[in-house]
């Protein structure tokens, strides 16, 4: 039975935070993570070569070892484990899940937030601070997108939750409830 990419990420992810954590080296190991992934974002040939038929054992070794060679002892071992076990095509939503997982661990969420015009940093910080409270974050990362069709307000996205604040929806409301 073949796993999920999703079951294979989390196992993956989940074993690498527990040592790395175990070790302290969480943070380092995150960083190392997000640096391979602006490889693999940079190069999205690179995985292709690794899982390719047409290209030698050997070869793949070769390309592998310039990432290893760079890599701590902890992510050097997560690369080979991939390659030798043919998940490598899984490195991308393993470092997406072992990012999850560090947010989860030091209480960090996620949002995108959605204006019609750009926020200032008074707003931001007050919106970072209710959206906190909110949802029991000790802090919140905010990834800001302009969109003037919600005419005023604000749109919260965060994982699987969408905090609608926009005028935009406010009028549509009034509008449904004038036509019954």
């Amino acid at each position: 039975m073949k796993l999920s990419k999703a079951t294979v990420a989390q196992r993956y992810s989940k074993a690498l935070f527990e040592l790395a954590e175990e070790r302290r080296q969480r943070q380092a190991v995150l960083g190392e993570l997000q640096e391979v992934k602006k490889v693999l974002i940079q190069q999205p040939e690179l995985i292709s070569v690794l899982t390719s038929k047409r290209i030698s054992y050997q070869d793949k070794e070769k390309v592998l070892q310039v990432l290893i060679d760079s890599a701590s002892s902890l992510v050097a071992n997560l690369l080979q484990m991939l390659f030798d076990y043919h998940r490598i095509e899984d490195l991308r939503a393993i470092i997406d899940s072992y990012a999850r997982l560090n947010d989860q661990f030091e209480k960090t969420v996620r949002a995108q937030v959605i204006t019609a015009i750009k926020l200032g940093d008074a707003q931001k910080e007050k919106l970072t601070a209710s959206f906190a409270g909110l949802v029991g974050a000790k802090k919140v990362v905010l990834e800001e997108k302009i969109d003037p069709q919600i005419i005023g307000g604000v749109i919260l996205k965060s994982s699987n939750r969408i905090y609608d604040g926009s005028l935009r929806l406010r009028l549509e409301q009034i509008k449904r409830l004038l036509l019954k």
